[in-house]
């Protein structure tokens, strides 16, 4: 009798190990498209908030000063994300209306080090020098990246970055560029031993725009959200 109830509950629990790694696929899956829906997206850290503000001016200033030229067409929707209030800068989403000129601006943004000087701009040069641009992240992959970077500064791995939301590492130096699509695909890459699930879950973070957002079938632009 023991032996037949030893029996059912081995059975029971590799099927609950096959479903918790199917949940764990899909949720992978399910996190990928909601990356792939913010590939026009990009973070502008740095950029001081003032009330009554233009999100949308400071964005086409912060650009011509890195030399690239945005036209209000140019530009889905701007807007902070964060809580307001918080005696912080609230980071700037910028959503874009098409790929080539995001990654005009996103290739760019080592320019603003030294930025040009732009007549009447919103943005001054000391405040270019210190914006940051960065792919803007589901709150699974801030988190992966998080973990990432602190690996890193443990020198477990060379280095981590985002590449237009693909996460990409380097365990040495020279060595051949890693992609990650989860936690479990990090610590995988750091410790093959690990076990999958191990890892904590994501804390909550701001997310910026919601996933897959667009016009109606009106052409007028949704609202952006907060």
């Amino acid at each position: 009798m023991e032996a037949i109830v030893a029996k059912a509950v081995a059975a029971k629990d590799q099927e609950i190990a096959e479903l918790k790694d199917q949940l764990r696929r899909t949720n992978d899956q399910l996190n990928e498209l909601e990356q792939y829906s913010r590939r026009l997206c990009v973070n502008i850290a740095g950029v001081p908030e003032t009330a009554n503000e233009s999100t949308d001016q400071l964005v086409t200033d912060l650009a011509k000063m890195a030399g690239v030229a945005i036209a209000p067409a140019d530009i889905d929707r701007t807007h902070r994300i964060g809580k307001p209030g918080t005696g912080k800068a609230r980071p700037i989403i910028v959503r874009f209306a098409n790929f080539t000129k995001r990654q005009e601006l996103y290739n760019a943004r080592r320019e603003l080090r030294k930025p040009r000087p732009v007549r009447g701009s919103t943005v001054s040069p000391e405040v270019a020098g210190k914006t940051f641009l960065s792919d803007n992240l589901t709150r699974q992959n801030q988190h992966t990246m998080y973990v990432a970077r602190n690996l890193k500064k443990e020198g477990k791995i060379h280095s981590a970055w985002t590449d237009v939301g693909k996460m990409k590492i380097r365990i040495r130096e020279g060595a051949q560029t890693t992609v990650i699509r989860s936690l479990e695909d990090l610590h995988a890459a750091v410790d093959p031993d690990r076990r999958p699930g191990d890892a904590a879950a994501a804390p909550s973070d701001d997310e910026g725009f919601r996933p897959a957002p667009g016009r109606g079938r009106s052409g007028r632009r949704d609202r952006a959200v907060r």
